[in-house]
Protein backbone atom coordinates (compact mmCIF):
# COMPACT_ATOMS: atom_id res chain seq x y z
CA UNK A 1 0.00 0.00 0.00
CA UNK A 2 1.37 3.37 -1.01
CA UNK A 3 0.36 7.01 0.58
CA UNK A 4 -0.85 9.00 -1.79
CA UNK A 5 -2.45 12.77 -1.34
CA UNK A 6 -4.38 14.57 -3.95
CA UNK A 7 -5.76 17.97 -3.42
CA UNK A 8 -7.14 18.03 -0.03
CA UNK A 9 -7.47 14.04 -0.04
CA UNK A 10 -5.18 11.42 1.61
CA UNK A 11 -5.22 8.11 0.63
CA UNK A 12 -3.69 4.49 1.12
CA UNK A 13 -3.69 2.85 -2.24
CA UNK A 14 -2.52 -0.33 -3.89
CA UNK A 15 -1.93 0.64 -7.86
CA UNK A 16 -0.80 -2.81 -8.08
CA UNK A 17 -3.59 -4.56 -7.38
CA UNK A 18 -6.00 -1.91 -9.05
CA UNK A 19 -3.45 -2.36 -12.17
CA UNK A 20 -4.47 -6.09 -11.97
CA UNK A 21 -8.11 -5.41 -12.30
CA UNK A 22 -8.13 -3.09 -14.86
CA UNK A 23 -6.27 -5.59 -16.98
CA UNK A 24 -8.34 -7.97 -16.50
CA UNK A 25 -11.73 -5.91 -18.25
CA UNK A 26 -11.90 -6.43 -21.75
CA UNK A 27 -14.08 -3.57 -22.44
CA UNK A 28 -15.42 -0.80 -20.28
CA UNK A 29 -19.15 -0.47 -19.20
CA UNK A 30 -19.40 2.35 -21.53
CA UNK A 31 -18.45 0.62 -24.46
CA UNK A 32 -20.62 -2.21 -23.76
CA UNK A 33 -23.58 0.43 -24.33
CA UNK A 34 -25.59 0.96 -27.85
CA UNK A 35 -26.19 4.55 -26.67
CA UNK A 36 -25.44 6.85 -28.88
CA UNK A 37 -24.75 9.32 -25.15
CA UNK A 38 -21.92 6.67 -24.47
CA UNK A 39 -20.67 6.45 -28.27
CA UNK A 40 -19.90 9.98 -28.22
CA UNK A 41 -18.11 9.82 -24.92
CA UNK A 42 -15.73 6.52 -26.08
CA UNK A 43 -15.10 8.67 -29.59
CA UNK A 44 -14.06 12.16 -27.08
CA UNK A 45 -12.44 9.79 -24.43
CA UNK A 46 -9.09 10.76 -25.19
CA UNK A 47 -9.73 14.32 -24.51
CA UNK A 48 -12.33 14.54 -21.65
CA UNK A 49 -9.63 14.31 -18.60
CA UNK A 50 -7.17 17.36 -17.78
CA UNK A 51 -3.45 16.22 -17.32
CA UNK A 52 -3.41 16.24 -13.95
CA UNK A 53 -6.23 13.79 -13.62
CA UNK A 54 -4.23 11.32 -15.96
CA UNK A 55 -1.51 11.79 -13.65
CA UNK A 56 -3.46 10.67 -10.70
CA UNK A 57 -5.11 7.93 -12.86
CA UNK A 58 -1.45 6.72 -13.18
CA UNK A 59 -0.63 6.64 -9.38
CA UNK A 60 -3.73 4.96 -8.73
CA UNK A 61 -3.86 1.96 -11.72
CA UNK A 62 -6.72 3.30 -12.91
CA UNK A 63 -7.15 2.65 -16.98
CA UNK A 64 -9.08 5.61 -17.94
CA UNK A 65 -10.02 3.83 -21.13
CA UNK A 66 -12.15 1.03 -18.70
CA UNK A 67 -14.82 3.57 -17.01
CA UNK A 68 -17.84 1.77 -15.17
CA UNK A 69 -20.66 4.01 -16.67
CA UNK A 70 -21.10 7.42 -17.64
CA UNK A 71 -23.98 9.52 -17.30
CA UNK A 72 -26.21 11.87 -19.53
CA UNK A 73 -27.13 14.96 -17.17
CA UNK A 74 -28.35 17.64 -20.00
CA UNK A 75 -27.42 19.31 -23.08
CA UNK A 76 -26.03 22.83 -22.28
CA UNK A 77 -27.14 26.51 -23.97
CA UNK A 78 -23.10 26.52 -25.06
CA UNK A 79 -24.08 23.13 -26.73
CA UNK A 80 -21.72 20.86 -24.81
CA UNK A 81 -23.04 18.15 -23.30
CA UNK A 82 -23.01 17.81 -19.03
CA UNK A 83 -22.21 14.19 -18.26
CA UNK A 84 -20.13 12.35 -15.50
CA UNK A 85 -18.99 9.01 -15.04
CA UNK A 86 -17.03 6.79 -12.52
CA UNK A 87 -14.22 4.50 -11.82
CA UNK A 88 -12.39 2.28 -8.57
CA UNK A 89 -9.43 1.86 -7.05
CA UNK A 90 -7.71 -0.36 -4.80
CA UNK A 91 -7.55 1.75 -1.08
CA UNK A 92 -9.04 3.77 1.41
CA UNK A 93 -10.01 7.37 2.26
CA UNK A 94 -7.42 8.61 4.93
CA UNK A 95 -8.47 12.34 4.86
CA UNK A 96 -10.77 14.51 2.48
CA UNK A 97 -14.27 14.97 1.82
CA UNK A 98 -16.04 12.26 0.97
CA UNK A 99 -18.16 13.75 -2.37
CA UNK A 100 -21.44 11.46 -1.77
CA UNK A 101 -23.24 13.86 1.01
CA UNK A 102 -26.56 12.36 2.44
CA UNK A 103 -29.58 14.74 2.35
CA UNK A 104 -31.04 16.32 5.87
CA UNK A 105 -34.42 14.40 4.81
CA UNK A 106 -35.02 10.88 3.92
CA UNK A 107 -33.22 8.58 1.74
CA UNK A 108 -30.48 9.35 -0.82
CA UNK A 109 -27.60 11.82 -1.12
CA UNK A 110 -26.29 14.84 -3.61
CA UNK A 111 -23.19 14.37 -5.28
CA UNK A 112 -20.25 16.99 -4.38
CA UNK A 113 -17.35 17.30 -6.33
CA UNK A 114 -14.66 18.93 -6.53
CA UNK A 115 -13.65 21.61 -9.35
CA UNK A 116 -10.27 20.79 -10.56
CA UNK A 117 -10.18 22.84 -13.76
CA UNK A 118 -13.18 24.70 -15.18
CA UNK A 119 -15.84 22.30 -16.34
CA UNK A 120 -14.12 19.28 -14.77
CA UNK A 121 -14.78 18.10 -11.28
CA UNK A 122 -13.60 14.87 -9.19
CA UNK A 123 -14.84 13.19 -5.99
CA UNK A 124 -14.27 9.82 -3.77
CA UNK A 125 -15.92 7.87 -1.49
CA UNK A 126 -16.11 4.08 -0.33
CA UNK A 127 -17.88 2.23 -2.81
CA UNK A 128 -18.35 -0.16 -5.98
CA UNK A 129 -21.65 0.71 -7.86
CA UNK A 130 -21.76 -1.84 -10.54
CA UNK A 131 -17.91 -2.13 -10.22
CA UNK A 132 -15.85 -4.25 -13.14
CA UNK A 133 -13.53 -5.19 -10.56
CA UNK A 134 -13.62 -8.96 -9.16
CA UNK A 135 -12.20 -8.00 -6.12
CA UNK A 136 -14.81 -5.74 -4.13
CA UNK A 137 -12.75 -5.73 -1.15
CA UNK A 138 -11.34 -1.77 -0.28
CA UNK A 139 -12.64 -0.20 -3.48
CA UNK A 140 -12.85 4.25 -3.34
CA UNK A 141 -14.87 5.09 -6.30
CA UNK A 142 -14.05 7.92 -8.33
CA UNK A 143 -16.32 10.36 -9.58
CA UNK A 144 -16.24 12.92 -11.53
CA UNK A 145 -18.16 15.22 -14.15
CA UNK A 146 -17.32 17.31 -17.42
CA UNK A 147 -18.87 19.30 -20.21
CA UNK A 148 -17.87 17.98 -23.63
CA UNK A 149 -18.80 18.45 -27.41
CA UNK A 150 -21.05 16.47 -29.46
CA UNK A 151 -18.52 14.78 -31.92
CA UNK A 152 -20.19 11.58 -33.21
CA UNK A 153 -22.59 11.85 -36.57
CA UNK A 154 -25.21 10.39 -34.70
CA UNK A 155 -28.44 12.13 -32.72
CA UNK A 156 -28.38 12.75 -29.18
CA UNK A 157 -30.36 9.75 -27.27
CA UNK A 158 -33.06 12.59 -26.14
CA UNK A 159 -34.01 13.45 -29.43
CA UNK A 160 -35.05 10.59 -31.63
Amino acid sequence: MTLLHFKEWKFLVDPEKTSAEYSKIKISGTESCNCNNCKNYVAFRDHVFPKSIIELFSNLGIDYRKEVEITYWEKLENGFHYIGGWFHFKGKILEGKKCNEPLPYGNGSILSLKEIQKNFSIGFDEGKAMTLFEDQNDLIQLEFSTHIPWVIDKKLESEH
